[in-house]
């Protein structure tokens, strides 16, 4: 059972390690995985779960970060969208709201993932994604949930995505993108048979 994970847990993990946050996320989150999670990033409104200081999404205009710390909230300085103290499994916006939702280190820490994904689902538009970057080490089990590729195909098909992308950094962490899918709509969103 890993140590960190629900949202009190989280929270309190997180709002102790907030002061020195920055300089260990410098360390541990690569800059070429940060410019990965970018690049999958589709065109329209995002949501970033678990923004922290804002590293991976505070270039963006069109963006709210989201973090249950208040004390993570307060060291994004300079972050160009909005900032909302919001627990990922009840986030406070309309269906639709979204065209993509990033969890940049933040998934693993969720209660029940397959409850969040449900969620997320209804936040996104018709074709939206899920771009997530989770550690896959196993050394890391003890801390934090690892998920394989098996787990995340499972979480996608009991809440209507497709894993789109899976790639593997090397061992440490991996790369996902699920994709909304509705077995009614073609792939580009219009209504089966129209």
């Amino acid at each position: 059972m890993p140590l960190v994970q629900g949202p009190t847990r989280s929270r309190q993990f997180f709002d102790w390690i907030a002061p020195r946050y920055k300089t260990i996320n410098a360390r541990l989150y690569r800059l070429e995985w940060r410019d990965l999670v970018r690049s999958a990033i589709e065109p329209g409104r995002v949501l970033d779960v678990g923004v922290g200081t804002g590293y991976t999404t505070s270039h963006l205009r069109k963006v709210v970060g989201i973090d249950l710390s208040r004390a993570m909230l307060a060291g994004a300085s300079g972050y160009r969208g909005d900032l909302v103290q919001a627990d990922a499994g009840s986030p406070p916006f309309r269906p639709g709201s979204f065209a993509t939702i990033v969890c940049a280190g933040s998934f693993y820490y969720l209660a029940d993932p397959v409850r969040t994904l449900r969620s997320f689902h209804g936040l996104l538009s018709p074709s939206g994604a899920v771009v997530l970057i989770s550690p896959e080490a196993w050394f890391l089990r003890p801390l934090v949930r690892v998920y394989t590729l098996r787990d995340y195909e499972s979480m996608a098909q009991a809440t209507d995505f497709r894993v789109e992308l899976y790639e593997s950094l090397r061992g440490l962490a991996c790369l996902v993108k699920f994709r909304k899918w509705n077995p009614a709509r073609n792939e580009d969103g219009s209504a089966r048979g129209a």
